[in-house]
This record gives structure tokens, sequence and C-alpha cells, in this order.
């Protein structure tokens, strides 16, 4: 069914698509979530309001570091690796219409992630979900410079599929994420309400008509 978020078509074109990970092919956000209060719990505060949608590690442990500034900042970064990990282990799920999208893309043309999530927390997810063969790279936040909203994790998957970013597509969920893949230069498909308006096209889903039955041509 389409969507009322859905703005315009998708591009007739790509030469490599590259998705975001969290809330835009599984349903992770959970996890982050879940880390979050565990963590402030611990040390007796209040877990509200923290963290950002599609924000990295890293910027959870300076929140952090900044209301505990005693705190040993590898430790925090640490600590919320392993609740992170401990919440996603037999907990993650696709997302509505992810691995229909992901079955045909790759079938046709390079796809990657490219995750705010550090990389070791996106080869679990990758792995628990059989996705392994379907990717060109699964890239996190250690495997770049920069995380999002630098255009770093967009660059390298686009550099992984030996593409010009130009000629592809991301999916994005998050504003973080959205302008990421603005400034690397692709073009934007935002999933949900959290971007509408910072991308190309806006979809409600994956389930959307406009993505469902999108078959690019591919660019080689």
């Amino acid at each position: 069914m389409t969507d009322s978020l859905a703005l315009q078509t998708l591009p007739p074109r790509a030469a490599a698509v590259l998705f975001d990970m969290d809330d835009t092919l599984v349903d992770s956000e959970f996890a982050w979530f879940a880390a979050i209060e565990e963590l402030w719990t611990e040390a007796g505060g209040d877990p509200s309001g923290r963290g950002m949608l599609g924000g990295s590690l890293a910027d959870l442990t300076r929140e952090y570091v900044a209301e505990y500034p005693s705190a040993d900042e590898a430790a925090v970064e640490r600590r919320l690796r392993e609740l992170l990990a401990k919440h996603l282990d037999g907990a993650v799920r696709p997302m509505p219409g992810a691995p229909e999208l992901l079955g045909r893309l790759s079938a046709m043309m390079p796809i990657t992630i490219a995750s705010n999530s550090p990389s070791d927390i996106v080869a679990q997810v990758v792995r628990a979900l059989g996705w392994a063969g379907l990717f060109t790279a699964a890239l996190g936040t250690e495997d770049v410079a920069a995380p999002k909203p630098a255009p770093d994790l967009y660059l390298a998957a686009a550099a992984a599929c030996g593409v010009d970013i130009a000629d592809c597509v991301v999916f994005e969920d998050s504003p973080v994420g959205a302008a990421a893949a603005r400034a690397a230069g692709a073009f934007v498909v935002t999933v949900g309400p959290a971007a509408v308006g910072l991308g190309d096209v806006a979809v409600g889903s994956l389930l959307d008509d406009a993505v469902a039955g999108w078959q690019p041509e591919v660019i080689r």
C-alpha cells in the first residue's frame, strides 16, 4: 500500500544501494534505549531523554562523561558495547519489507550497510539474521575516521562497491544519517517520519509501493 509520506518516485538507475541499519533495516533501536537505561541507572542517574536517533556509541559516551566527569571514557564505551550486544542477542528482527528488498536488490547490484553502530554490533546483527552473503560490505563506526553526520561511512560504502557515490541510493531513517548521506553526495530516501524533508524522497516504510516496486536499471 502506498504510504502518505511518499513524495516522489525513486531514481530509475543506480550503481549500488547503501543502507543504514538501526530502524531502517532492523528493529534494533530498542537495544540502544535499553543500554542507555541500564547504564544511567547503574550510576543512579535518570536515563530520560538520553541519546539521539541515529547517534553513535561515541556520542553516548561523551554525553555520559559530561554528566559524570570522573567516569573513565574507555570503560564507559566498553560497558555500552557490552550492553548493546546483550540486549540485541536473540532479539533483533528485520523491519517489515527489509528481507524482500535486500534479496531483490542484492541479486541486481552491490548493496552495503553503513551504520552508526559499532562494527562488531553490525557484524552481530548481520550474522544473527543470516544476511552475510547479501552485502558487499557491512560497515560500522570503527571502519571510518568519523561517524555520521560526517559523510565517511557512505563514502566508504560506495568505495567498497567500486562505484561513484553520486550513483548510489541511500536508505536512512534519522536526521543524522540523512545529513551524512546528503553530505556524501548520494540520492537519499528517508524512511519513516523522523527525517521527512531531509532527503530526496520520503517513504513511510520499506513496504511502500515506491520501494516494493522499485526495479532500477543498474549503472555499470
